[in-house]
């Protein structure tokens, strides 16, 4: 029991950063042992200081282009998926391939290269809510300068939204 909560309090204490979150949502995050996009989008908008649902952060955050089409909000977060949000939309550069392809295969590759993941992580990997945690803080430490970009899109189609809000099961 102490040593989950020294775990805890070091990874809280590393995300000091995200200090515009609500600590009940940090705290179910932490204990997931799946994060799903919802996640991911609500740790960026914090980092942002918005403050917001993670439903409204997730649909901020889809705004980018950057979530496979078609899954929903509650899809398993991967390594791969992190790496190409990350790098197609705060500015990071990258090698011949990424400039070339802006896949997410490459995003993975570069961010591995630079050390940002460990030497055999797996791009398919989904995260736990800790490690995305940990995986957030350490993006902030290590880019510090960087800025999240405007979204492309300013605001989803009325489709869209009424497809994202819609109960599961329905089609438009």
């Amino acid at each position: 029991m102490k040593r989950l909560a020294l775990i805890c309090g070091v990874l809280l204490a590393g995300s000091l950063h995200l200090a515009a979150q609500d600590a009940a949502a940090i705290t179910e995050i932490l204990n997931k042992d799946t994060a799903t996009l919802t996640d991911f989008s609500y740790l960026v908008a914090s980092q942002l200081g918005m403050e917001c649902t993670p439903f409204e952060a997730y649909v901020y955050c889809d705004r980018f282009g950057q979530f496979p089409f078609g899954k929903d909000a509650e899809t398993p977060v991967t390594v791969k998926m992190i790496s190409h949000f990350l790098m197609a939309n705060y500015g990071l550069s990258g090698g011949i391939m990424w400039t070339a392809t802006r896949s997410g295969r490459y995003a993975w590759k570069e961010m591995r290269s630079n050390g940002f993941w460990k030497a055999g992580t797996d791009p398919n990997m989904t995260l736990s809510g800790r490690d995305l945690v940990r995986a957030m803080s350490r993006f902030a430490a290590r880019w510090p300068d960087a800025l999240l970009r405007d979204p492309p899109v300013g605001e989803a189609s009325a489709d869209y939204r009424a497809a994202i809000l819609s109960p599961k099961g329905d089609s438009l």
